[in-house]
């Protein structure tokens, strides 16, 4: 069967009328350890499972010790355009050495034979991270509850009506794929008692696990344990599944849900097009059920490894933009836990990242590869992504928002300082000054531009150059903040040496001088002025708007042929920096509709098959829908709906700056701008009606006016207007409303009146 449609009646979940018969379109749980993809029509009724901290980490490291391999080596044979050499040392040894491994692993898959559905309905609904559905099958009609619960390494499942012969079985990943058996594993060990079944696996030079499950309903509870030995992971999945059991299923969806509760009440938005709004709650809904503090942060494919398979790319951090997009929303959404899950990440790799970067560059500071496993393990990959040297930086850029949008100070000394300082140590280090005075990239590329071909190395690349430019200015800001110096003068030295950005005639940003983009292509990457980076902006001089207006227009002009799903994902944020709620919208709406499957979840496919772009990952695998999921663009899209609803960039506020017209009557609450303010507003016909804004620390609040003409009303501290702005000065914890004369505010109210104005982009 194909998965249904998606239900877009709802903004809180969708609804399934036929059974999802793949892993891709299944319905995604997880609580930032477990997680659990549920599919199948019930036969059987699936459950693939996976765990955040599961990784074969073993590589063996006979690449590094080839004669030239470091960056110098590389420089030598590039410059001498030997590059099958390069290619030979670079990426073909390394993948040799390191075939399969090392690489994310899975657990395996859950199965309940109930007999193929006559009737199905299914639904995930995101507030309560729990699936509700009915399988009518030839013997009996099933009611189906399922959780991964949101505190304790424990999935619940409570299928009514269950036969005696019914029984819950697991399939370990070793059974489900032969390409595990080149990792040489040891054989999982089962044992059995009575109703009980349980599941020992171990992974080399790593962490074991077990798996305890009950065989019989109609509550089942599967209980899965890390340890550094098999007899104390045995112990705690044994203590969490009795302990589960004393406390029932009720209690524990009980607890499930207030947990979940609790976290969506951190912030809302509500749209008028419920699709979209779905949308929004899906990208937040993945990072939180896929990371978490204590946990490995999420890889490609967060905690939903592909079904039977060792995961695409190994499951893998990529720091050319899947990281960034995967934990964008985070700040923004006000959850700056989830992005400390990747902050923290970076802090303990600090020393095999110093480690591997004197060993390869001979400098200081910490350089990150393109694609790393936890402990910083290298994976292999192409050597032109793989020894970019712009992913340090925008991994660095993560570090940023957690920042700005917090001013934690205490933070900041404790774990962002020191993960920045690094970074631009190395900076420092590898930039070679010339003749012409300036600081220079010696050679890097442009993310995937050229692939790994030859085409690919060049200097001075325009989204190192503007990463290196932030760099120095986020380690100012920060030590301003600590009230120390170590660092800042080398920042605003090699900020004014720094190469300029490479320019057409026409002032096109070019991926690197003397070449601009010359093709459709999925990264934008030498808009990074623009976006993220934000060193360029639309309230910039004349020449700062120029160079937007002709960058922007050339790389539009190009077409989307190329593009992919993280592509237009990207978008929406980069339109919605520069007020063009059009592109914006039109952005995520192309995303929903191409590069979405029923349930939401991002693929490399345009599933419509429609033409509208030749990229199409998919052909390896004969089968869009057996394309790879990945959950960054999700993500993404979160923070790309958050951007056109409020921004905080160069210390404003601005609220609705890019919202399409057809966008009426919206409601908003508690999203996060840089500058640590939480902000709350509410657009009724087009206007802007009320707008609340809370500061997270003592500071001055700058609110570009977003009421027009019409007369506004104030509560809270005194605000003046200074031109375009509103001014006010706001103690930590203070709060200040402004509204329109004739608003009254009330939630209830503004919700239901988002609901029952729908957009359409027809009539006025």
């Amino acid at each position: 069967m194909k998965a249904s449609r998606l239900q877009t009646n709802i903004a809180t979940g969708i609804t399934y009328h036929r059974a999802p018969d793949c892993w891709n379109n299944g319905f995604p749980l997880g609580n930032g350890f477990m997680g659990a993809m549920l599919w199948g029509d019930g036969n059987p009724l699936n459950l693939t499972l996976d765990c955040a901290d599961l990784w074969d980490l073993r590589i063996n490291t006979d690449f590094m010790n080839q004669p030239g391999y470091s960056y110098a080596g590389l420089r030598r044979l590039v410059n001498e355009k030997n590059y099958a050499k390069a290619h030979e040392i670079f990426e073909d040894c390394e993948t040799k050495n390191n075939p399969v491994g090392p690489t994310k692993i899975s657990v395996g898959r859950a199965e309940l034979t109930l007999g193929a559905a006559c009737e199905y309905t299914g639904r995930l609904d995101l507030g309560q991270a729990l699936v509700e559905g009915k399988i009518r099958a030839a013997a009996a009609t099933h009611a189906v509850t399922c959780f991964v619960h949101r505190h304790r390494p424990l999935l619940c499942l409570r299928v009514t009506d269950v036969a005696a012969g019914m029984e819950l079985q697991l399939k370990p990943l070793a059974e489900l794929n032969d390409g595990l058996a080149k990792l040489n594993h040891p054989a999982p060990r089962r044992r059995t008692e009575g109703k009980l079944r349980l599941l020992i696996q171990s992974i080399p030079e790593g962490p074991h696990y077990a798996i305890i499950w009950n065989v019989n309903g109609p509550d089942f509870f599967i209980a899965l344990e890390l340890a550094e030995s098999a007899a104390k992971a045995e112990a705690k999945a044994r203590a969490t599944w009795q302990k589960a059991a004393r406390t029932g299923f009720d209690r524990l969806c009980r607890e499930h849900k207030r947990a979940w509760k609790k976290f969506w009440d951190v912030s809302a938005v509500y749209l008028p097009e419920a699709r979209l709004e779905y949308f929004w709650r899906l990208g937040i809904y993945l990072l939180a059920s896929a990371a978490r503090r204590g946990s490995s942060p999420p890889g490609l494919q967060g905690v939903w490894a592909m079904d039977g398979v060792l995961p695409p790319w190994r499951g893998d951090y990529h720091a050319d933009l899947n990281v960034q997009e995967t934990f964008w929303p985070a700040a923004a959404t006000g959850h700056l836990d989830l992005l400390d899950a990747w902050c923290d990440h970076m802090q303990a790799s600090i020393p095999p990242a110093q480690s591997f970067t004197r060993r390869f560059f001979g400098t200081a500071g910490t350089f990150w590869p393109a694609t790393t496993l936890p402990n910083c393990t290298r994976v292999p990959c192409w050597e032109t992504a793989d020894f970019s040297l712009s992913h340090t930086a925008f991994l660095g850029w993560l570090v940023w928002l957690r920042w700005r949008h917090s001013l934690d100070t205490a933070w900041l000394k404790n774990t962002g300082y020191a993960v920045m300082a690094e970074i631009f140590k190395f900076y420092r280090g590898i930039l070679e000054k010339e003749p012409d005075g300036f600081l220079h990239v010696p050679l890097s590329t442009s993310p995937e531009y050229g692939s790994d071909g030859v085409t690919a190395w060049c200097k001075d690349p325009t989204i190192d150059l503007a990463l290196i430019r932030k760099c120095c200015d986020w380690i100012v800001d920060m030590e301003n903040a600590l009230g120390i110096t170590g660092l800042s003068a080398s920042a605003r030295a090699v900020r004014v040496k720094l190469a300029p950005y490479p320019l057409t005639e026409k002032k096109e940003l070019c991926l690197w001088p003397g070449h601009p983009l010359d093709a459709s292509h999925r990264h934008p990457s030498h808009l990074m002025p623009i976006h993220p980076a934000m060193d360029l902006t639309i309230e910039g001089d004349e020449n700062e708007q120029a160079i937007i207006k002709a960058s922007i227009l050339h790389y539009q002009a190009l077409g989307q042929y190329c593009w992919a799903g993280h592509t237009y994902a990207q978008l929406i944020s980069m339109a919605a920096v520069l007020g063009q709620a059009g592109w914006a919208y039109d952005s995520l709406r192309l995303f929903t509709e191409h590069w979405a499957r029923p349930n939401g979840l991002h693929v490399n496919a345009d599933i419509l098959d429609s033409g509208m772009s030749t990229y199409r990952y998919y052909d390896k695998y004969q089968r869009y829908d057996k394309a790879p999921f990945t959950m960054e663009a999700n993500c993404a899209v979160t923070a790309g709906i958050c951007d056109m609803l409020v921004q905080g960039w160069h210390d404003i506020v601005r609220v609705f700056p890019a919202v399409p017209a057809h966008w009426q009557d919206i409601a908003f609450r508690d999203l996060v701008t840089e500058g640590a303010f939480k902000v709350s507003a509410v657009l009724r016909g087009g206007q802007t009606a009320w707008v609340q804004i809370k500061a997270g620390v003592t500071r001055t609040l700058r609110l570009k006016n977003p009421f027009g003409d019409q007369p506004v009303n104030g509560t809270g501290p005194a605000a003046h207007r200074a031109g375009d702005l509103w001014i006010v000065e706001l103690q930590a914890g203070e709060s200040i409303v402004l509204a329109v004369n004739t608003t009254a505010m009330d939630w209830k109210t503004a919700i239901r009146t988002v609901r029952e104005n729908p957009a359409s982009r027809l009539g006025l």
